[in-house]
């Protein structure tokens, strides 16, 4: 007999969290994305913008730990690298699969995303003032943008900036920052694309400095406006909203940040649990020796589990994917997850990681004898899910 972990296995890309400064511009960080509704959905409202003066340029995007926002993030700055990168190759491809033929979003891709791409400035931020992490970003971007070309002075100031930042004695004003970020822009003659994953950790920072200085200029890149067709696109990522950070500030001060958190159109990015059911079978590999077995398995528990399958939106091809998951704990998973899950446990940490009573751990320990296919069933999840809160 066989352990089952020769036939089953996680994609790779899913034993790691994205990293967006690590990750920039990797294909094999992009592979293997999977597009949700919600992705889609933001993807079509971030690329919209790039053409329409009149539309929204600056947006947060919010969800728990472990919702794919990074992934998200990293997989939209491949996609508007230059047409020729590798990665751009990778996430239109992605894009292509996920999409019904002659979708119109794949259209708005072509007609919006420059040939030569976007200037794309990634950071992920850190406990320091925002502006050194807004610098990191574009010296990031630069450095990218101009490798092969004369860099303008523009660029050799933030990389000047970047490194007094690694040192923590860069003296910089909030109006340099506009100012250097307008410079940048016109320098590229291409839309920018400016992302701060983490940026709840700026935020954590201004809320134990003080730093109402930090939040305005949050404020005023949410409403930059340059004349000409070349703007700044802003992207940040959080946990939570801009209140859930400032709990610990007076009355008046929660109000101003709930005001300046208007500034920004909101994305939220919680998956339903029929999509994160959907996911997990997008996750799991498997060798083509069971894949008839699962497809029998799942046809019989689809049968007897109908009713209640349908009403959460779940088709057979989706319990035949979560193999060798349970159906009932395929589909259990992502809401208990989401509910009881401490904030650094995601659903993905409990499909890869080797912790007891995971699913890698199963997989170890469970032979496929014949036909007969072992699958984690619920209190095994439980077992799991209640190991991690005693930790």
């Amino acid at each position: 007999m066989t352990a089952l972990s020769q036939y089953f296995r996680l994609h790779r890309r899913y034993h790691r969290s994205v990293n967006l400064e690590r990750d920039f511009d990797k294909p094999d960080a992009v592979e293997g994305y999977v597009l949700t509704e919600r992705s889609l959905d933001a993807l079509q409202r971030i690329t919209a913008a790039f053409t329409n003066p009149k539309a929204h340029r600056a947006w947060t995007l919010i969800g728990v730990y472990g919702t794919g926002k990074s992934a998200f993030a990293n997989y939209l700055t491949g996609l508007c690298a230059s047409e020729t990168s590798k990665v751009a190759e990778e996430a239109l491809h992605l894009t292509e699969q996920a999409l019904p033929k002659g979708d119109p979003l794949i259209n708005q891709l072509f007609d919006t995303l420059p040939r030569q791409g976007l200037l794309r400035c990634v950071a992920a931020g850190q406990r320091e003032p925002l502006s050194w992490t807004i610098i990191r970003a574009l010296a990031n971007g630069c450095q990218e943008f101009w490798s092969r070309k004369q860099k303008p002075d523009v660029s050799r100031t933030l990389t000047d900036w970047a490194a007094e930042i690694s040192l923590g004695c860069c003296q910089v004003t909030n109006q340099q920052v506009l100012t250097t970020l307008e410079q940048v822009t016109q320098s590229a003659k291409t839309q920018v694309l400016l992302v701060l994953d983490e940026l709840g950790k700026n935020l954590e920072y201004a809320v134990n400095h003080s730093g109402t200085e930090d939040l305005y200029l949050l404020q005023q890149i949410a409403e930059l406006r340059y004349p000409g067709k070349y703007q700044v696109h802003f992207l940040g990522l959080l946990h939570q909203s801009f209140a859930g950070y400032s709990e610990r500030l007076s009355a008046i001060e929660q109000n101003e940040w709930t005001k300046i958190q208007g500034r920004f159109e909101n994305l939220q990015f919680t998956e339903s649990a029929n999509q994160m059911t959907r996911l997990i079978g997008q996750a799991i590999e498997r060798s083509d020796k069971v894949e008839f077995i699962c497809a029998q398995k799942a046809k019989a528990w689809f049968k007897a589990l109908k009713p209640v399958l349908s009403d959460q939106g779940i088709v057979e091809k989706d319990l035949s994917g979560a193999y060798p998951l349970h159906p009932v704990t395929a589909l259990v998973l992502p809401m208990l997850c989401t509910r009881y899950a401490q904030n650094d446990r995601s659903l993905f940490t409990f499909l890869t990681s080797h912790e007891p009573h995971g699913l890698t751990e199963f997989l170890a320990s469970r032979t496929l004898d014949g036909d007969q296919l072992p699958t984690l069933q619920l209190h095994q999840l439980y077992d799991y899910l209640s190991s991690q809160r005693r930790v």
